[in-house]
C-alpha cells in the first residue's frame, strides 16, 4: 500500500496558517438535501472525494448514545454501499462518539466513512459524516476544516432547526434489548484511557522468547488503512495460531505475548481464523460472520538485518493537530529518531474568533525543543523551552525475526514490535505504526 504525503512539505508558515486561520482556505459548496447540510470543498479533483454530511440534531429521549449512533450510522451506510468492516464504536478525543467504515464506490475504488455524534445542546445531538477517498493528503487538506463545518452547521440550526422532518429512527424500546457486559477494567477505572492500556500491556508481556512460541503461529498478518477522523494510517496486526485462535490488535513482539493472561484482560481482541483459498477469513464473534481478512503476510527481519534508508510516518486532523515522525537507519547498525508536532486549538470560550493556542514541538539528535504562542482577542504572547536531551534520539539497532531492540545513548533499551508489511521492504510496522521511505 502506497501513499503520496506532500503536506509536511509545507512550510511551518502554511501549517501555522491551517490552523490559527482556517477561514483564508478556498470556500465549501454547501446545499441541502432533505433533512441533512452538505459541504464540497469547491476544488476538490474529479477524480476525489470527499463530502461531510451533516444531520439535522435530535433528542434522544432515552436512548443510548452509543446504540443510537452505531443503528443510524448502519442506516446510512446502506445508501452508500456494504460495509467492510466491522462494526466498532469509539469515543473521541473532542467529545461524543465515533465509528470507522469502508465500501467500494462504483468503480470498485474503497472510500472511507467517518460518522462522530455531537451535542449541539444538551437535549439534542447530530452525525456528522465524513466520506473520502483514501488519500492522507486529501484527507489532512479538508479533514482539518471540519472545525469550520462545525460551526456553519450549528449556527444553521440555531437559527434554522428543523431544516426538513427526519426521519423516524430506531425507538427505544427497539434498542432495549441491548445488554450491559461487564468491564474487565472495572477495577482500574481511577486510570485514565493512556494509563489504563499501558498497564494492560505490562501486565500481558513477559521476557522476550518466554511468552509466545513462534512454532504454534501459522502467520502473522497486517492489515493497515487511513484513519478518517484522525488522518494517519491506521495498523491492525493479527497473530493466527495453528489452532485456529487469532489475536487482533498485536502491539508487543509475539514472543513476550502472555497468552492466557491477553485472554482474560483482552477478552474481545481474542477470535477464530480460517484458511479462504489463498488467503483468511477472520470471525466477528458479536455476530457470528466470517469476513475475509485484508492485508498482507508480515515479513519479519533477517537476524541481526542491516537498513540503510530514512523512514517517516506522519498524519494530522483538526482535533489530533498535525506530526512527523522519522527514524533513521544507518548500515553500521545506528538509528537517529526525530519528532515534529503541532496542535491549535481555541481556548474555553474564544468562540469562533477568540485567543487561540498553538504548541509546536520538535525533538532530534540535538535535543527537544517547545513553544506555545497565544495569540487572537486581547492576548498575546509565548513561551519556548530547550533540552539539551539528543542521546534519547540515538543510538543502535538490532533487528531479529519480529523485533526491534534499540539500545538508546542515553542508555534506554528496550525490544519493541517491528516487521515489514510487504516484500520489497519499503515500510514496516514499528508496535502500531506504519513508516515508510520519506521521498527525497
Amino acid at each position: 500500500m502506497k501513499y503520496s504525503i506532500n503536506f509536511f512539505l509545507l512550510s511551518i508558515s502554511i501549517l501555522f496558517l491551517f490552523i490559527q486561520n482556517i477561514t483564508a482556505q478556498k470556500g465549501w459548496n454547501k446545499t441541502k438535501q432533505g433533512n441533512a447540510l452538505i459541504y464540497v470543498p469547491n476544488d476538490l479533483k474529479s477524480d476525489k472525494t470527499f463530502k461531510y454530511t451533516v444531520n439535522v440534531p435530535v433528542a434522544l429521549n432515552g436512548q443510548n448514545e452509543k446504540t443510537w449512533l452505531l443503528n443510524v450510522a448502519k442506516k446510512l451506510q446502506n445508501t452508500l454501499g456494504k460495509p467492510l468492516k466491522p462494526w466498532k464504536v469509539t469515543p473521541e478525543k473532542n467529545g461524543g462518539l465515533g465509528i470507522v467504515n469502508m465500501y467500494l464506490n462504483s468503480q470498485g475504488e474503497k472510500i472511507s466513512v467517518g460518522y462522530q455524534s455531537k451535542y449541539l445542546s444538551n437535549s439534542k445531538v447530530y452525525i456528522l459524516q465524513m466520506i473520502t477517498s483514501n488519500d492522507v493528503t486529501i484527507i489532512m487538506k479538508y479533514g482539518k476544516q471540519i472545525e469550520r463545518i462545525i460551526n456553519d452547521a450549528e449556527s444553521t440550526f440555531k437559527i434554522n432547526p428543523s431544516l426538513a422532518s427526519i426521519d423516524s429512527y430506531p425507538s427505544s424500546e427497539q434498542q432495549a434489548q441491548t445488554t450491559k457486559k461487564s468491564n474487565p477494567y472495572k477495577k482500574k477505572t481511577k486510570l485514565s484511557g493512556k494509563e489504563k492500556r499501558l498497564a494492560i500491556e505490562k501486565s500481558i508481556r513477559t521476557a522476550p522468547g518466554k511468552g509466545v512460541n513462534l512454532s504454534s503461529v501459522a502467520a502473522i498478518w497486517v492489515d493497515s488503512g487511513i484513519d478518517v477522523l484522525w488522518g494517519g494510517i491506521r495498523v491492525d496486526s493479527y497473530i493466527l495460531f495453528k489452532n485456529g485462535t487469532a489475536y487482533d490488535g498485536c502491539e508487543i513482539p509475539p514472543n513476550e505475548l502472555l497468552v492466557n493472561k491477553s485472554k482474560k484482560l483482552q477478552p474481545k481482541k481474542w477470535t477464530k481464523w480460517r484458511k479462504s483459498g489463498s488467503g483468511y477469513q477472520i470471525l466477528y464473534r458479536k455476530k457470528g460472520t466470517w469476513k475475509k481478512l485484508e492485508g498482507n503476510r508480515a515479513i519479519k527481519t533477517r537476524t541481526n538485518e542491516k537498513l540503510n534508508k530514512k523512514y517517516i510516518t506522519t498524519g494530522g486532523s483538526q482535533t489530533a493537530g498535525s506530526w512527523k515522525n522519522t527514524i533513521t537507519f544507518k548500515p553500521d547498525g545506528r538509528f537517529e529518531m526525530s519528532n515534529f508536532s503541532m496542535n491549535g486549538n481555541k481556548m474555553l470560550g474564544g468562540g469562533t474568533t477568540g485567543p487561540s493556542v498553538t504548541v509546536v514541538h520538535k525533538s532530534d539528535k540535538e535535543g527537544t525543543s517547545g513553544t506555545t504562542v497565544v495569540s487572537g482577542g486581547d492576548l498575546g504572547g509565548g513561551t519556548s523551552t530547550k533540552k539539551k536531551d539528543g542521546s534519547k534520539n540515538t543510538g543502535t539497532y538490532y533487528l531479529n525475526g519480529y523485533t526491534i531492540t534499540l539500545k538508546h545513548d542515553n542508555g534506554y533499551e528496550h525490544t519493541e514490535l517491528f516487521f515489514f508489511d510487504n516484500t520489497d521492504k519499503r515500510s514496516f510496522i514499528y508496535k502500531d505504526e506504519r513508516f515508510w521511505i520519506q521521498k527525497k
